[in-house]
Order: structure tokens, then C-alpha cells, then sequence
């Protein structure tokens, strides 16, 4: 926690009264004294443009707007407000479509209610002592998506309240770090879906895409999907020079992160081999345009 927390600005938003004052007791008793309460949604925007907080806490559902509604508005930069702001969404149905909805709009943390006081410490704790970096891209503006569900994550913040098992066996076989593939993959695909050879500015925020997902792969220590990035980000800063990218050659990448984000560590074969046949494939098209 900051060392210093009676200096940051934190507004909680909710309509329920007791809620609120739940949540700003809990924070006084850890030294925030700049606490700031809205009810409803209209108030939560002209309180976060006027008073500029570090972080906001709101629930999901609010009076004429939705804390996903505000994070989406945030992220579009509204009224100035930084784009980056920590945003902790309340919510007292945490389903799996919820979740992923959360995190497509840019939420930081979420907080399932009713709360405990060591939750809601936790998740503030978060935004604060360990951010996560901050994107973005064509597809997507946020924190990155993957520390909140990293499994091998053993740190400080690691909450026991989030029920996350450590999977014995590689950590990207675990079930919650396959499917951050799976959505790293989609965010490529509908970067690449009907992309021109020669547009030039979508092509850089697919490797920038690429990049990241390389980034997730070496995180979870996936070394066939880091390599399948890696082939893909070869391919495109090869083809730089001719300003131009073959969408057979992306599709062919996409297919294989497809199925390696279903193939198991038994079937480690034929994950090798999807590596070296994009390797095969990069190689003879980065030969023919050298040609």
C-alpha cells in the first residue's frame, strides 16, 4: 500500500448508501481521507472530470449509467479524464460473461459483494502497488489482462479470496491462462479480419498485438505459442520493405495459435511441428520477396 494514502483522491460510487459508507470506512481505517461519494451515474462522471480521483470504486449497475458504460467512456478519454484512471468495478453477480465483459471494457479489479474489508483492501492495493501495464491498440484500451489470472503468480497481492488454484503441471496449461490465449488470438484475428496488404497503420497495431501475446506466452511459459508469435513478428518486419503483408500468412499463424492453445503438453509433437511449418512458411516467403 502507498506509503501515503491520506494524499490520494478515491471516489466510490454506488446507490446504495450503506455500501458507500461501507467502503469509506474500510478505507479510512487504512489512512485514505479523501474519500469522495456519488449515487448515481451522472454524478459519478462530473465528480471523476471535476475532482480528478486516482482511483474510482463503483458498481456495476448505477442510476442511468453502468460501471462498465463509465469504464468504456473512460478508456474513449471523456472530458479529459485520464485514460488510464483505476477503475475497481462492484458487482454482486460475478459470472463467467460478466467477468469477460469487465475485462473487454478496461476494468483494473473486480470486487465481487457483499465485500469484505481485506477484499476491497486488496483489489485498492493492486492498482497501487502493482499496476498493470497499460494499452493501447485498434481492438483494445486498458490494463493488460493477464496478471489477475496468471496462476504461477505466487507474489504479495496473490488474493486466496479469488479461489485460484496453482496447477501442478506447466503454467500454461493451466485452464484460466488457455483461454487468455485463446482471447490474445481473437484480438489477432479481428486485427488481421479484412486487413489490406498495404495498410500500413493497422499493421503496425497487429505487431504490437503479436507483441503482446509473445509477451503472455513468455509469462506462462508457453514456448510454442512465443515462438508462433515470434514467426509472425518476423514475417511482418520482413515484409516491411515491400510495404506489404500476404493475409494467407497471418491466417496461417492464427490457425496454429489456435491449436496450440488447445493442444496439450502430451501431444508436444504436433505442437512442434505447427512451429516449424510457420517457420517453413516465413522462411520461403521472406526468401522470395529478398528474391
Amino acid at each position: 500500500m502507498s506509503s501515503n494514502p491520506r494524499h490520494i483522491p478515491v471516489l466510490i460510487a454506488d446507490d446504495n448508501r450503506n455500501i458507500r459508507k461501507l467502503a469509506c470506512e474500510v478505507l479510512r481505517g487504512a489512512s485514505f481521507n479523501k474519500l469522495f461519494q456519488a449515487s448515481d451515474g451522472e454524478n459519478l462522471l462530473q465528480m471523476t472530470a471535476q475532482l480528478k480521483p486516482r482511483i474510482v470504486i463503483t458498481a456495476s449497475r448505477l442510476p442511468s449509467l453502468s460501471g462498465l458504460e463509465f469504464t468504456r467512456l473512460v478508456r474513449a478519454g471523456y472530458e479529459m479524464v485520464d485514460p488510464a484512471l483505476s477503475i475497481i468495478v462492484m458487482t454482486t453477480t460475478p459470472t463467467t460473461a460478466f467477468l469477460a465483459a469487465a475485462r473487454e471494457s478496461g476494468v483494473d479489479e473486480m470486487l465481487a459483494c457483499p465485500f469484505t474489508p481485506a477484499a476491497l483492501l486488496a483489489r485498492v492495493e493492486a492498482v497501487l502497488v502493482r499496476p498493470r501495464r497499460f494499452i493501447k491498440s485498434a481492438s483494445y484500451v486498458g490494463p493488460c489482462r493477464r496478471r489477475r489470472m496468471l496462476q504461477d503468480y505466487g507474489g504479495a497481492l496473490r488474493r486466496e479470496s479469488d479461489q485460484i488454484r496453482i496447477s501442478e503441471t506447466a503454467p500454461w496449461e493451466a485452464e484460466a491462462n488457455r483461454e487468455l490465449v485463446r482471447q490474445s488470438v481473437r484480438d489477432i484475428m479481428q486485427c488481421a479480419n479484412g486487413l489490406a496488404p498495404d495498410d500500413h497503420e493497422r499493421i503496425k497495431t497487429l505487431g504490437a498485438i503479436v507483441e503482446q501475446t509473445e509477451e503472455l506466452a513468455d509469462e506462462i511459459e508457453d514456448l510454442a505459442l512465443a515462438s508462433a508469435a515470434k514467426s509472425l513478428q518476423r514475417y511482418i518486419a520482413g515484409m516491411r520493405a515491400s510495404h506489404s503483408v500476404d493475409p494467407e500468412v497471418i491466417a496461417a499463424h492464427v490457425n496454429a495459435m489456435q491449436f496450440l492453445s488447445m493442444l496439450s503438453s502430451t501431444r508436444a509433437g504436433e505442437r512442434q511441428s505447427l512451429v516449424d511449418g510457420l517457420t517453413a512458411v516465413v522462411d520461403k516467403r521472406l526468401g522470395g520477396a529478398a528474391a
